[in-house]
């Protein structure tokens, strides 16, 4: 291959991972982008109207047959780095589910999840579910997909209930 086709191949490669790193900077030319950056590279995503407010943090479920309250967040608010989430989940009764939880980490606006899974007990003396860690390795909006089942959360299994909470982290 001639230098001058091999110096635009190369370039173009170039050109394509740049852009593939600016997706995930945080930093966004797009006005209306639910995460944005100043000069100084920070993120700033607050305002974000899907961020859902951390004190007294409880959703009722899109099933309507299970309630999810964030009792305890290590550290508080959520950060940058590992954390770790104490929940209370019951039924309309006040019952503690005591199944199988299930639990994904997302950023919704840059299509990518965490590398490290998260690890899901519950207490039976408390009735409290601890997921650690919620590795959230950088700034902007993460979402923490909660999943709810009666019995063993397997392939196939419908679950019982589930919610989205969703964090701003700074950064």
């Amino acid at each position: 291959m001639p230098q001058a086709a091999r110096s635009g191949v190369f370039g173009a490669l170039f050109g394509v991972a740049l852009a593939a790193l600016g997706a995930c900077s945080g930093n966004s030319s797009d006005p209306d982008a639910a995460t944005s950056g100043d000069p100084e590279g920070t993120v700033s995503c607050e305002q974000d109207p899907r961020v859902d407010p951390y004190q007294d943090l409880a959703k009722a479920g899109d099933l309507g047959v299970l309630s999810f309250r964030l009792a305890q967040a290590e550290p508080a608010p959520p950060a940058k780095g590992n954390n770790t989430f104490h929940l209370d989940i019951s039924d309309a009764s006040g019952a503690p589910m005591a199944g199988a939880l299930k639990v994904d980490l997302k950023m919704p606006d840059h299509g990518h999840g965490t590398s490290v899974k998260p690890k899901v007990s519950f207490d039976a003396a408390t009735s409290e579910w601890t997921v650690d860690p919620l590795y959230l390795f950088m700034p902007g909006v993460w979402r923490i997909q909660l999943e709810a089942y009666d019995g063993a959360a397997t392939a196939g299994a419908t679950p019982l209930d589930r919610t989205a909470l969703f964090f701003c982290i700074e950064g």
